[in-house]
């Protein structure tokens, strides 16, 4: 009968043990998960940038290409350059070869914009009809010059205005556009395998990447967890040996003072050891809370006492607002704020909770919970969440606490998959939690 205890306690211990091994390897597997999506993101916006680039020149220079042929075409009156013009105007080295290949016609209009002279020997797609009524379309445009994409080929046109009448010349420039087409294509498919062999390899070798992170939280955790355990036994020796040097000699400054910091070092082990397991519950149920409510009965709870240190307290809290969160650790995160906000508020100052609903759409909770405070002007805020900041940095201050509350706060409201920031204007310190 003695030892069924003691077997139950051991079972209880092992089953605490798996269940907080499974709840790490979810938080790492999620880690590895984010890892993996982050620098895939980060590979697909370098890729996209890349083939972006590549395509745009490519483009830019098929562009300027069509153009010069065109020019070319244009300045020589919508017939076959020489070489030395050609060269001079496409400005790359040509030959007669490249001449002869261009695939173009002319035509030129009078003034009435009828048709008087037509070029189309190096264009036999098109009749002289089609190639009249083609002229006739482009002439009707607005822009000078462009490409019109008909059927998978692509024309492009230059229109050259004159007292005289007006030269519109047409090249058949779906060669250099298919070229440029097909480079975006296979730079493409290029990126899209990079992506995939790098998604594979990150993926593989994700468990080696975060290794460091993981060892390091680990020998947190046993440190954390074993000092507090080693603490507490020396803790408890001297406050029983200074519980009976009271009981012989009567207290004293010494005793009392003695008794003072054993309790404060027994609420410091307990708060680290309660954050440490706080932030090993990532998956912890949440469920749908009345959130005014649990506000209410949790601030209610310091209004005695502000009252009686002669600062004034208020309460503005909307009626039935609802959020997903966890009961007890919601009530312990108004009680943080409400608590903070107490120690730092001036003397005979003023602390306000208030709570409201935010969001058209998406309807969310948002807490403010503020306090006056002087000299806050000079406090860095963007610490104020760290483990074991003081405002006073020499950790001297009258002020109680260990520097850990703000910092559970924030490890609650990141379970609860929400927002904490602090602020600072006209004299009041203001800490807004956004659920």
């Amino acid at each position: 009968m003695v030892i069924l205890p003691w077997l139950r306690a051991r079972k209880k211990s092992k089953s605490r043990e798996r269940s907080s091994s499974s709840d790490n390897a979810k938080m790492f597997r999620s880690l590895r998960l984010r890892f993996v999506l982050l620098a895939s993101f980060a590979v697909v916006i370098v890729l996209t940038t890349t083939v972006g680039v590549i395509t745009g020149v490519r483009y830019l220079q098929t562009n300027t290409n069509v153009k010069s042929i065109l020019t070319a075409l244009v300045e020589n009156d919508g017939d076959t350059p020489s070489l030395s013009e050609a060269s001079k105007t496409i400005g790359t080295a040509v030959t007669e070869e490249t001449i002869y290949s261009y695939r173009y016609f002319s035509v030129t209009l009078d003034k009435d914009g009828e048709i008087v002279k037509t070029n189309s020997r190096s264009f036999a797609s098109f009749t002289d009809d089609e190639i009249s009524s083609f002229a006739q379309r482009i002439n009707k445009s607005i822009s000078k010059s462009g490409t019109i994409h008909d059927n998978s080929v692509y024309y492009s046109y230059q229109i050259k205005k004159s007292k005289t009448g007006t030269l519109i010349v047409v090249l058949d420039s779906t060669t250099y556009y298919s070229d440029a087409f097909e480079l975006t294509w296979v730079a493409v498919q290029i990126a899209l395998l990079c992506m995939l062999v790098f998604m594979f390899l990150i993926s593989s070798m994700s468990r080696y990447v975060i290794a460091p992170f993981v060892r390091n939280y680990q020998r947190q955790r046993r440190f954390i967890t074993n000092a507090g355990h080693e603490l507490k036994t020396p803790l408890a020796i001297i406050s029983a040996n200074n519980e009976l040097v009271e009981l012989m000699n009567g207290e004293s400054e010494w005793t009392k003072s003695t008794a003072d910091q054993v309790n404060r070092l027994t609420g410091l082990i307990n708060g680290l050891v309660a954050l440490s397991r706080l932030e090993e519950q990532p998956d912890i149920v949440l469920t749908d809370l009345d959130f005014s409510d649990i506000t209410e009965d949790a601030a209610e709870d310091f209004k005695g006492p502000v009252i009686r240190d002669g600062k004034t307290f208020t309460m503005t809290i909307e009626p039935d607002i609802h959020v997903k969160a966890e009961e007890k650790s919601l009530f312990e995160l108004v009680t943080l704020l409400v608590d903070n906000a107490n120690k730092y508020c001036d003397d005979k100052g003023h602390i306000s909770v208030t709570l409201s609903q935010i969001g058209r759409r998406r309807k969310r909770a948002k807490l403010e919970i503020s306090n006056s405070y002087a000299q806050g002007a000079t406090v860095d805020y963007s610490r104020f969440f760290e483990r074991f900041y003081r405002e006073d940095e020499s950790h001297n201050s009258k002020r109680k606490g260990y520097g850990i509350g703000l910092s559970t706060a924030q490890s609650i409201v990141r379970i609860f998959k929400g927002r904490i920031a602090a602020s600072f204007k006209d004299g009041v310190f203001t800490i807004t939690v956004i659920i």
